[in-house]
Order: C-alpha cells, then sequence, then structure tokens
C-alpha cells in the first residue's frame, strides 16, 4: 500500500512538474514566431525533431542523475533546495511574463532552431533537468523510477499533441489566453517549488520542523 501510494506521488509530482515546465501553451506563440520562415512540413519535421530531442534529455537526466551528482558528493537535500530555488525562479519568470527564448540569427540554419532554442532551453531547460533529477533520486525502486519515467514520457506526449497543433491551438486560444494559460502554471510550478525546497530544508536541518 505504501509503495503504491509512494509511485502515484511520485508519478503525478513527475507528470505535473515536467508538463508545467514544458509550458506547452506558452511554447506555442514561440514556435509558431521560430518557424514562421519554415514551410507546414518543415515546421512539423521541427517540432518532432525538438521533442524527440527534449524527450531525450529529460529521460538522460533521470537516469543518469544519480550518478553524476553521487560523483560530484552532491546530496538529495542540497538539490531539492537548488532545484526549488531555481523552479521558482523559472516560475517567478512565467508570473512576470518573460521568455527564456532567444533572438535567432538569419545566417543561423533554418534546421538547427528545432534544437537550440526549441528543444533547449525552451522545452528540456535546467528546471525540467532537475526536476526529474530530483525525482529519480527520491525513488528508490524499479517500480518508483518506471513510474517517473512512464510519467516524462506522458508529459512529453501531451506537450507534442499541443505543439504540433499549435497553429490550431494558437488560433484557439490567441496571445493573451496563452499568458493566461502561462501565469496559471507559474503559480502551479512556484507551489511544487516550494514544497521541493521547504522538503530539502527540514531533511537538511530537522530542527526547523520542531
Amino acid at each position: 500500500m505504501q509503495l503504491s501510494f509512494l509511485a502515484d506521488t511520485l508519478f503525478v509530482h513527475a507528470l505535473v512538474g515536467v508538463f508545467v515546465i514544458v509550458n506547452p501553451f506558452g511554447n506555442v506563440p514561440l514556435f509558431i514566431s521560430l518557424t514562421q520562415k519554415l514551410t507546414p512540413a518543415e515546421r512539423k519535421n521541427a517540432i518532432i525533431k525538438s521533442v524527440i530531442i527534449a524527450t531525450a534529455i529529460l529521460l538522460v537526466f533521470a537516469l543518469i542523475g544519480k550518478v553524476l551528482f553521487d560523483m560530484l558528493n552532491v546530496t538529495l537535500d542540497s538539490l531539492r533546495i537548488a532545484g526549488g530555488l531555481l523552479l521558482l525562479a523559472i516560475a517567478f519568470d512565467m508570473l512576470m511574463g518573460r521568455s527564456p527564448a532567444s533572438k535567432i540569427d538569419e545566417d543561423e540554419e533554418r534546421e538547427s532552431v528545432a534544437v537550440t532554442p526549441m528543444a533547449t532551453p525552451l522545452l528540456a531547460g535546467p528546471g525540467a533537468m532537475t526536476t526529474v533529477m530530483i525525482l529519480m533520486n527520491e525513488a528508490d525502486t524499479p517500480v518508483l523510477k518506471g513510474s517517473i519515467m512512464l510519467a516524462i514520457l506522458l508529459a512529453m506526449i501531451a506537450a507534442f499533441v499541443i505543439l504540433i497543433n499549435c497553429e490550431w491551438v494558437y488560433n484557439v486560444i490567441r496571445k493573451d489566453g496563452a499568458r493566461v494559460l502561462t501565469k496559471i502554471m507559474g503559480i502551479v510550478l512556484a507551489t511544487i517549488a516550494v514544497e521541493m525546497a521547504v522538503k530539502g530544508l527540514l531533511h537538511a536541518f530537522p530542527a526547523l520542523g520542531v
């Protein structure tokens, strides 16, 4: 029963956390702008490529995160605190309407936009990488680890469905709708960030829980 509860909790945290940080609704107008010089077929190919690359990045970080931080002698509590602060900064940017998108040089190859900035940092940015590493570190059984990997895949599939239909989505929600949804997801992300940081602080400094 306890294992099932932990699996459900980590699964929900991973699913919601990754989806919110990826922020597909907020990225819709950005993706349209970044691919405006591409044909409809090239735009779809760029989106497919960016989602595949971003998913691969998150899965790799989820798998090697523990090994990497063990090598660096970084504790899980330190990662929780740092990750919580990082996610809180991202949530603040979302609430303030700031975007991590960068300008594309005219001479840059059109296909490269799928890798940077679409795949990273817009989809698989530092916040998403940190989140999957923290959740994977908290999973101490194959079942828990499997639930997190599944949550990552489902979150990215959901993001892909939204982004591949970006023109239709944009026509429905428009720019103001994207901003509202981004701010709502920013509030959700801020809540996850605070919970993550507080959990790390309570474990690192037990006296704070008294």
